[in-house]
């Protein structure tokens, strides 16, 4: 009996599970269970497992003997995982598509109610609380639809699909004031582009902002426009995507969907801000275990992007750009601060450990890249992308 035991152990001592090998950062054990019991689930086709003993090896002629690895099952795990997201992705440029269409059509309203920057001088004109609802409504959809796919696809469990937990590992308050500084150099950068773009002729977003003509649907387009849709976002991009890919390191997955993310905006003069942005908010889930304060930090810079751009309907260029600098500077005197102080203290890190696994960081790019959905939604976005860009 004892012989035996001690055979058993020995022999698990040469055994390789990848899949119960890999272990999530800053994540609760509850976590790290169903994660394994999602991505080992034999009818799962988005994850993979490989169980090998070390022992046993393949002779390949020319070659000698070969110790099995995983990369094939990582691979094939991969590419469908890159189709799944291809796919999401492209639901939400196709209802882009038919806001577009709509807003058009319907209420001759174009480029689907944005503001750009030559209307910063005055005033926007108001839409019709018929007008503003249906765009409302038609925003929802463009991150609703793909999180419903996304959950009926993959059938993760929502505990990790979309971590919500406490973290004690990063200060609300301090991920808030870093996300404003980068918000802050992205709008000076966006600024320092519409002028230069001027010159050319063409005229870049400014802001997604909603102006109505009734106070009621004015704060209701406020709070879905700017909570109930940054969370959806977060939901997407650092909820489904990030929790998803991160089978194939947190590194990977982290930067994948800030590539993801920023072509989402269908802005090409925002793509490196908002990669910027994603790489932020990815490290802040993965280090805190959670995306609340990825969802918290979304909010509060759409609000005040939004409060900033309500400002310069009323004072005009000259004087939104002078209030955006002094605000851009009080933020930037706060972070040095905050920063100064938690970098003593050695509590915050942009880098990222990351469990590794058997396919090279070029590899998945190479797989995800070679799949057609991929380059059929990434078609799709740059098309809707000039499509939204104002000739004056």
């Amino acid at each position: 009996m004892g012989g035996t035991a001690l055979a058993g152990k020995k022999d698990k001592e040469y055994l390789i599970d990848v899949a119960k090998r890999h272990k999530y950062r800053n994540q609760s054990e509850k976590y790290q269970e169903m994660y394994l019991q999602w991505r080992t689930d034999p009818r799962n086709p988005y994850g993979y497992t490989f169980v090998h003993d070390t022992r046993v090896h393949a002779y390949v002629d020319g070659e000698g003997y070969l110790e099995e690895t995983p990369i094939s099952n990582e691979r094939t795990a991969l590419r469908n995982c890159g189709k799944l997201m291809a796919a999401a992705l492209l639901i939400m440029v196709l209802v882009a598509f038919v806001r577009y269409i709509v807003m058009e059509l319907v209420f001759g309203i174009p480029y689907s109610g944005r503001s750009y920057h030559s209307s910063r001088s005055y005033s926007l004109s108001a839409l019709t609380d018929g007008a503003a609802y249906t765009l409302l409504a038609l925003n929802v959809l463009e991150y609703l639809l793909p999180i419903v796919y996304l959950k009926a696809a993959s059938r993760m469990p929502s505990k990790i699909a979309v971590p919500f937990r406490q973290s004690r590992n990063i200060s609300t308050v301090n991920a808030v004031l870093m996300m404003l500084v980068i918000m802050s150099i992205g709008r000076f950068y966006n600024n320092i582009l519409a002028r230069l773009l001027e010159g050319v002729k063409i005229d870049i977003p400014y802001y997604d902002y909603i102006n109505t003509s009734g106070t009621v649907s004015q704060l209701m387009c406020g709070l879905v426009q700017h909570v109930v849709i940054a969370v959806l976002i977060e939901v997407i991009f650092r909820g489904y995507l990030l929790q998803m890919l991160r089978q194939f390191g947190d590194n990977f997955a982290v930067i994948i969907t800030s590539v993801a993310g920023c072509l989402m905006l269908y802005d090409i003069t925002q793509i490196g801000y908002m990669f910027c942005v994603g790489i932020f908010m990815g490290v802040v889930t993965i280090r805190s275990g959670s995306i609340k304060n990825a969802c918290i930090m979304r909010v509060i810079a759409r609000y005040t992007n939004y409060l900033l751009t309500l400002i310069s309907g009323f004072v005009g260029a000259y004087w939104a750009d002078v209030i955006d600098l002094a605000v851009m500077g009080g933020i930037l005197i706060c972070a040095l601060i905050v920063y100064a102080r938690i970098n003593s203290r050695r509590r915050w890190s942009f880098e990222v450990s990351s469990a590794s696994t058997s396919v090279p960081m070029a590899e998945k790019f190479r797989v995800v890249l070679l799949s057609p959905i991929f380059w059929i939604w990434l078609v799709a976005a740059m098309a809707m992308s000039v499509l939204l860009m104002r000739i004056m």
